[in-house]
């Protein structure tokens, strides 16, 4: 089988960049039968230890945005064909980024969505880092698509972040873990028909086991987007906006 050659951006974290290639892994093997290493897709990683950058979200947009374009790059000269980024919080740069890069890069946050909408789930919890509520990166896409959003509340981000930051540190205390879990239920609560693990840290502690409605796991959703696209799937939401 001819595939496509996979460029994965990832360190934001570490930890949840190795989780992504493991799915991708897994899903190679359910989906598409593969057993020898020829069956999986190639795949380059470029780890990048993103300055201005933290549990919270973006700290320096400018810095952040300039190593990420450079990492881009790297993936890019290395014969990927195209590029994922395992991490949500980036997505606020896909526009420039895409207007930096020659070839396709595909988003979590459209991949997400378009798994919400096939679903029909009209009304979703979402879970992220700071930046990713504050600039509300999924809202345009939802709203478009006639999906309600609860997000939440101030004290609640904070709890969020404490559980983001204790995965990152690989010490997660049951408590962090329980406060994130009554989060979800208040979200359920307020007819919440969907979770959106909005990211990517956060599927290494919370799983559909843990949650009464459905769980978006973005990783999940991106790593098998990112194998149907290496295997020449249709794939309308992978664009090129490079003006090189």
């Amino acid at each position: 089988m001819a595939f496509k050659k996979i460029g994965i951006l990832g360190g934001m974290g570490p930890e949840s960049s190795a989780n992504f290639y493991y799915k991708i892994i897994r899903y190679c093997q359910k989906e598409y039968q593969a057993i020898q290493d020829t069956d999986f897709p190639p795949m380059i990683i470029y780890s990048l230890p993103l300055l201005g950058f933290d549990e919270s979200g973006i700290l320096d947009e400018k810095i952040v945005l300039k190593q990420l374009v450079h990492g881009i790059t790297i993936l890019k000269n290395a014969g990927c064909d195209f590029i994922v980024i395992p991490c949500n919080t980036v997505h606020c740069f896909i526009h420039e980024l895409r207007i930096n890069s020659s070839i396709p890069i595909l988003s979590i946050i459209e991949e997400t969505v378009e798994r919400i909408k096939q679903s029909k789930n009209n009304i979703i919890g979402l879970l992220g880092s700071e930046t990713t509520l504050k600039l509300q990166l999924y809202q345009e896409l939802l709203d478009n698509n006639n999906i309600t959003c609860i997000s939440p509340t101030k004290e609640d981000k904070i709890l969020i972040t404490e559980l983001i930051l204790e995965i990152m540190s690989g010490k997660v205390e049951n408590k962090t873990k329980n406060d994130v879990l009554s989060i979800i239920k208040k979200m359920e609560q307020q007819s919440a028909n969907a979770i959106v693990l909005g990211c990517t840290e956060l599927p290494l502690e919370i799983s559909q086991k843990d949650v009464g409605v459905i769980v978006y796991d973005t990783l999940q959703i991106l790593a098998e987007s990112a194998v149907d696209y290496a295997i020449n799937k249709t794939h309308k939401n992978c664009l090129v906006l490079s003006k090189q």
